[in-house]
């Protein structure tokens, strides 16, 4: 396992630097991903050429030298690995044919997920080869509840209405598709894990479309599940948990669901979450991308606010979410800066 500052702050320690990685960092944002992405005839098959995604996962680390890696991916390669119709349209994002409540479930390609995914272990493989022990490498996948909503909605959704509808009207069916999701789940960050993943973290980017009745059924315990799994299994990477849009929900969250560390989100106030979480807990977060797109005075207040929040915690520099296709490099290239000469020795 690299023995980089990420890993040390996932394991509790205050590191005298933050560390600092950016969600989505291989993204349209990056002249030399879109070159690579215009020779891709799709963005599945683009995933799944190891060669390629090896190449823009890797493009980051290069430009910015960001303390870690994130496999090029994507949370819906478990909904294709389950043999389910999806396609990226340019502009739009990304489309599923609809799941019902009567839909048949083939168990059978639960024991698949591996060989269906391996290019992704491929590309893992490559790029452990290829970083410094100093850089870590996260693998990922979507947590059960956003994955599914992508399922039943057919593509994204603003107020999910049919996947809220399945949580009431089909409570068992729904609990049938959550646990065939949280077991391809398992064997997707498994693969990862075995391919050389420093890292595994847990995208639940719609967990603040869960009713917060619902919150353990829906978020907490399926990611409980994961985890506690993974270790029954022997590994023992950290694991990051990413409940975007859920307020006070991350302090059950933290609490229940066994996770390394808490990713926040843009709209939650750090020095709250300082308050509330356990004192060495390790944070993840959380600039806001449009903060990154504007720059200037004031992202630098920004960032300075997020890193003066968690100075005498285990604090790794992130967005709250994916970095917008339209940010210029100078922008990204100046907040890294910031990060790394800010005075946050403790």
């Amino acid at each position: 396992m690299a023995s980089s500052l990420i890993v040390k702050t996932l394991t509790g320690t205050k590191t005298s630097n933050t560390p600092i990685w950016m969600m989505r960092q291989a993204g349209r944002y990056l002249p030399e991903y879109r070159a690579v992405r215009e020779s891709q005839d799709s963005f599945i098959s683009f995933c799944l050429n190891s060669e390629k995604a090896s190449e823009v996962t890797l493009q980051p680390i290069n430009r910015f030298g960001f303390d870690a890696a994130i496999v090029f991916s994507d949370i819906l390669m478990v909904p294709w690995a389950l043999a389910r119709e999806v396609i990226f349209i340019p502009g739009t994002g990304p489309k599923l044919k609809p799941l019902s409540p009567e839909t048949k479930l083939d168990k059978k390609l639960l024991d698949q997920i591996e060989d269906r995914l391996a290019p992704i272990s491929t590309t893992l493989k490559f790029v452990r080869s290829r970083l410094t022990d100093d850089r870590a490498l996260i693998g990922f996948a979507g947590a059960p509840w956003t994955v599914i909503t992508y399922m039943i909605e057919g593509g994204s959704s603003r107020d999910f209405v049919k996947s809220r509808q399945w949580l009431w009207s089909h409570p068992k069916e729904f609990e049938i598709l959550l646990d065939y999701i949280s077991q391809a789940t398992i064997s997707f960050l498994a693969l990862q894990a075995q391919a050389g993943a420093d890292i595994l973290m847990l995208f639940d980017s719609w967990a603040n479309a869960v009713p917060a009745e619902k919150r353990e059924k829906i978020t907490i315990a399926p990611t409980r599940h994961i985890v506690k799994t993974l270790r029954q299994q022997g590994y023992k990477q950290p694991i990051i948990g990413f409940p975007k849009g859920i307020g006070e929900g991350i302090i059950a969250y933290v609490e229940e669901a066994e996770i390394d560390a808490l990713a926040i989100d843009h709209m939650t106030d750090p020095r709250w979450v300082d308050k509330v979480l356990p004192k060495k807990f390790p944070v993840q977060g959380n600039l806001d991308p449009l903060s990154l797109l504007a720059g200037g005075s004031e992202m630098l207040n920004s960032i300075d606010y997020i890193l003066d929040s968690f100075r005498d915690r285990p604090h790794i520099f992130n967005l709250g979410h994916g970095v917008t296709p339209p940010t210029p490099i100078s922008n990204v290239e100046q907040m890294v800066q910031r990060v790394r000469k800010s005075d946050n020795v403790i």
